[in-house]
Order: C-alpha cells, then sequence, then structure tokens
C-alpha cells in the first residue's frame, strides 16, 4: 500500500506529535497519582494512567489490606504511586498501598508541622511501646511505653484498641515513620495551668499522698494532687544511708513529703521524706557498740538485710556478719521479713549516721572453738564438699566448719594428682589438724601426717652407701625401684645403670628384680634422694683397685674393665 511508502514523512511525524501530546500526564517513578480500575478480577485489579504504554496490575490481596476491595469498582478513581515504569521484565510496577502510606504520612506531617492534636486508636503492644493507628488516614504510627501517660502504670495491657487524642513528637521524613505521644498532650494542657498550680504551694506545706512516678540512683520523682511534679533527692529520703533506693522505694508508692524549696524560674518544687520524720540518731547514745540487742529484720538484700533497733532507727547487717562458716550467705536463707534477732552493735558512726551490727557475733565462733578443743596433730574425721585445682574443700563432721585439704597433704608419695583426682564428693577421711586461723577463718588439715615420713628411714644414711632394692617398674628412661625396708620409690636414669653405654640399657630388668643401687644425692630439707646402680661398678672397681695393685691378680678378678687400669698403677 503506497501510504506506507515513507513512515518518515513530515505528515506521519506530525500524526505521532499529535498523540504524544494528547497524553496529559509526564510519569515519574515515585510520584502518585490517580488512575481508572479497568479491571477487576480474584487475582488482580487492573488500572488506567494516562501516560503509561500499559495497564499495570495490582495484586488483589493489596487492595484487601489497605481495606479498599468493597469501596472500588471499574471505573473508580484509585491513587497509585509509579514504583517502576519499566521492570527487568518490562512490566510497569504500581502500588496502591504505598501510595495511601505516602498521602497519610503527608497530611499527618502536616499536622505535625502545625501542632495539630490526631485521633489514633491503639492496635497491639510491642517491644518498647505500641503500635498506633491514625484514625482519619488510617497510617500506623509509634507510641512509646513512656509516652503513654505522665504517671508510672503496672499494666500498660487495657489501653489495647481504646481510642485517644495525642500529639505527633517526631517525624522520620526518610523511612515516612511517625512518633505519637498521649504524655505531650497531657502535659502541654497543664503547661498553661502550672504556673497557677505552683503558687499553690508553700515552704513546709505537708502533702500526704505523694505518689512515686520514677526511681532513679539520685533521687525519687512525685506527682503531687496529680497536678504538679516534685524531686526528693538521694540526701532527703532517709536518715539512714541507701545504697540503692530501688532496695527501699517502689513506683506507686505513696509516701507524706514537705515541700522543702521552690525554683521560680523552672517552675520547680523539691521536696523531703526526711523533713517529716523524726531523726532516729537523737536517741543514739542509747545504744553501745559491743552490746548485744533485738532488733526487727525489715528488708532482705542480696547484700545484707536492714534490721530497725526501733522507729525508723535503721541498721545494716551486711552478709560478711550472717554467719562464720558460711562465706556466701544468701540472707534470705536465714531470716524473714518481721522476724527479732539478736545482734551485736559492732560499730556506730555518728557524723554518717550509720550503724553496723553482726548476727554471727553473738553466736560460738566455731573457729575459736576448734583452736580451743584441738591442738595440732588432733585426728578428726571430714567430708569432702568439692575439689579445685589445689585440694579439697572438706568439712569437719563433728562441728560442720570447713576446712582445706592441700593435694600436698594426701600423701608422702609423688601421685597426689591422681590420689586428688580419685577423691569423690562426699567421701570420708580421716586426717590430722595443721593449722586453725581465727582470724581468718581457715582450718588446713593433712591426710599424709597419719602415715609414717618415709624420710626416716634415710636418716642415718650417707652418700655412696649400698641399698638392696626392688624394681616396681621399668621404661625405656630408666627404672622406678623401692629400697628394702622403705616405702618410697625412687627412679633411677637411664645413664646411672652402668658405666658401659651398651649395657646402660633398662630393658635388662624386669619388675620384682632385685638390684643393688648407691645413693649419690641425700637431701632431707629438700626431699630430694637419687641412687645409682653404675655407682656400685664404680665403687666396686675402685675396691677392687684398691686391693689388688699388682697386673697379674687383676687378670683372676671378674671385672673385665679392669686390667687397663691396673696396668697404669703397676707402672707407677
Amino acid at each position: 500500500m503506497e501510504i506506507y511508502k515513507d513512515i518518515n514523512n513530515s505528515e506521519t511525524k506530525e500524526f505521532a506529535n499529535l498523540l504524544n501530546n494528547q497524553s496529559k500526564n509526564k510519569v515519574e517513578e515515585g510520584k502518585i497519582f490517580e488512575a481508572t480500575v479497568t479491571k477487576i478480577s480474584s487475582k488482580y485489579c487492573w488500572v488506567y494512567l494516562d501516560g503509561l504504554k500499559s495497564e499495570p496490575a495490582i495484586d488483589i490481596n493489596e487492595i484487601k489490606e489497605i481495606n479498599l476491595l468493597d469501596k472500588i469498582k471499574e471505573g473508580s478513581k484509585l491513587k497509585i504511586v509509579v514504583e517502576n515504569l519499566e521492570s527487568k521484565s518490562g512490566e510497569i510496577i504500581v502500588s496502591a498501598s504505598k501510595a495511601k502510606k505516602i498521602e497519610g504520612y503527608e497530611t499527618l506531617l502536616k499536622k505535625y508541622e502545625n501542632n495539630e492534636n490526631i485521633k489514633i486508636k491503639i492496635k497491639n503492644k510491642i517491644k518498647g511501646g505500641f503500635v498506633c493507628e491514625e484514625l482519619e488516614t488510617n497510617h500506623l504510627l509509634f507510641m512509646p511505653m513512656s509516652q503513654l501517660s505522665n504517671r508510672p502504670t503496672k499494666d500498660n495491657t487495657n489501653v489495647i484498641n481504646s481510642e485517644m487524642e495525642v500529639k505527633i513528637i517526631q517525624a522520620d521524613r526518610k523511612r515516612a515513620n511517625l512518633c505519637c505521644s498521649r504524655r505531650e498532650l497531657i502535659t502541654e494542657t497543664k503547661k498553661g495551668d502550672k504556673s497557677k498550680i505552683f503558687e499553690k504551694y508553700n515552704l513546709g506545706d505537708r502533702v500526704d499522698n505523694a505518689i512515686i512516678k520514677s526511681v532513679t540512683d539520685w533521687g525519687l520523682f512525685f506527682e503531687i494532687n496529680n497536678e504538679i511534679d516534685a524531686l526528693c533527692h538521694s540526701s532527703c529520703c532517709s536518715y539512714q544511708r541507701i545504697e540503692n533506693l530501688n532496695d527501699m522505694f517502689e513506683v506507686g508508692q505513696k509516701i507524706p513529703v514537705e515541700v522543702i524549696s521552690k525554683d521560680d524560674n523552672k517552675l520547680q518544687i523539691g521536696v523531703s521524706i526526711k523533713a517529716l520524720l523524726k531523726n532516729p540518731f537523737d536517741n543514739i547514745d542509747n545504744y553501745k557498740e559491743g552490746e548485744n540487742y533485738n532488733v526487727t529484720v525489715k528488708k532482705i538484700l542480696a547484700y545484707g538485710v536492714f534490721c530497725e533497733l526501733e522507729d525508723s532507727l535503721i541498721a545494716l547487717l551486711h552478709q560478711s556478719e550472717i554467719s562464720w562458716t558460711d562465706k556466701n550467705a544468701f540472707p534470705k536463707n536465714f531470716f524473714k521479713i518481721g522476724e527479732k534477732i539478736l545482734v551485736k552493735i559492732i560499730g556506730i558512726d555518728k557524723e554518717a549516721q550509720r550503724i553496723s551490727i553482726s548476727y554471727k557475733a553473738t553466736l560460738e565462733n566455731p573457729y575459736e572453738k576448734i583452736a580451743n578443743k584441738y591442738k595440732n596433730d588432733e585426728v578428726v574425721e571430714v567430708q569432702i564438699l568439692n575439689k579445685n585445682e589445689s585440694g579439697a574443700v572438706v568439712k569437719i563432721v563433728e562441728n560442720n566448719v570447713e576446712a582445706f585439704l592441700h593435694q600436698n597433704q594426701l600423701s608422702w608419695s609423688n601421685n597426689n594428682r591422681q590420689q586428688l583426682e580419685a577423691l569423690k564428693k562426699g567421701d570420708l577421711l580421716k586426717v590430722k589438724i595443721v593449722d586453725v586461723s581465727e582470724e581468718n577463718r581457715k582450718i588446713l588439715v593433712s591426710k599424709k601426717l597419719l602415715d609414717k615420713d618415709p624420710l626416716e628411714f634415710w636418716s642415718d644414711k650417707k652418700i655412696d652407701d649400698i641399698l638392696t632394692t626392688k624394681v616396681v617398674s621399668v621404661d625405656k628412661k630408666g627404672l622406678i625401684v623401692k629400697p628394702e625396708g622403705s616405702e618410697m620409690e625412687i627412679f633411677i636414669k637411664k645413664n646411672q645403670i652402668a658405666i658401659q653405654n651398651e649395657d646402660a640399657r633398662s630393658e635388662r630388668f624386669t619388675v620384682s628384680d632385685r638390684v643393688d643401687a648407691a645413693i649419690i644425692e641425700l637431701s632431707l630439707e629438700k626431699r630430694k634422694i637419687s641412687l645409682s646402680i653404675k655407682r656400685v661398678e664404680e665403687i666396686n672397681n675402685e675396691i677392687a683397685i684398691k686391693n689388688y695393685s699388682d697386673l697379674s691378680s687383676g687378670k683372676s678378678l671378674p671385672f673385665a674393665n679392669l686390667s687397663e687400669k691396673l696396668g697404669k698403677k703397676g707402672k707407677k
């Protein structure tokens, strides 16, 4: 057909430009457009947008998620955002949910900038706060737990599905995230009347039902009459020094306080708990160090027990002063709140207003008892409690006092490590008391002292004495022998077996062989003894050389290596 002869002629180009110019929209990625729904199926919703080369499809589940399925039909308008004009597969990607989110965010962002309040519904609780839905736009916001109320609440699960007015306090434009606060709205409402409320309170005023809002390291925050906050510094909380305020106070607790300071510029009030209390230390002269007193257990903590001598006069019973024998005594295992116990005052610091007491000081010191009852070398029965690398912790059965059995005190032998490993928890042993330290609460015991010291055998021995021994074991490095009459086993090195290298072989011997050996090292102080078979040969050679000095007599000797030595001596 001749009409298609030249498709690039001026008339054709003019027609194409005309078609292109008919598109009113300049479609760009990331922008929101109003599209027309052309078709709806069970899986997809197709839309038409002027300026697109084809009709993109939206997953029907996405339409359901934004609650628009029942509101749209063919011909309806639907706001979309163009995510990609041409994906890798050549498709146009659009989203209705993102368009709604962006539009909702923009709406709420304007309200945030204009400081307008919004109405939300709390959907569910998550870590750190709540997920909220703005009722007009259905946009989701986050409310931190601390922003739910201006006063602490123990149970906040009952707010789920509740509707409330809040303020937007933070906007993340990059992620389109918003943070809201009910607390800010409450505070803002109160702020206008705060100056009037502030003027209502005067120095010296008493507030009977001040509620603790929060507990910090340095003080307590109170809410007074549900209208103004006040701070009670840690130094004003009690006459008794408190290591940790959380140990004595808790959120929601009602305590009477007195107004002790006002800041006109900041509209802040300072209060005191102890200002309403009589200083219990006014009666401290009624108590003396070293005396016993009955006290009441008021609070039990991991590190000790707070006890009351009289009304509000508190003393600390430290964990270390509970038991003589249990060094890691857990207070809850010994006392109950409200219990009356007998203690001894061991320290009074009037300046710091502190009292230290001891429970164990009123009890018999078992270490003192043991020191008086048992002398060194006294035999007692002990039970194995546990073991470590150095030895075993044992309990003296008679009085349940702990002692320590060092591995070196198990036996006189050199296999103490093996003996320690063989011990089991619960094993009963007879031991001797070696040392008792009352001050350090330590008792040392020994098992080997029950046995005769094998070194006594060597007390009358000297170097070069020859002993008959019995071979106990054999290996490539040498022999282990036990001298007759001794319980001590001694290792003979390979180089101490014979003079001639070819004879210095441990495999020449078998277990139970009897062999003579000479003492070559003897130190009773260091408990070190060495024996040598080679030295016996040397001694015998020296005796033979001394007794038989001529060459001919040496031929009849049973020593193969003597002829040369005797010959040399004969020539002299």
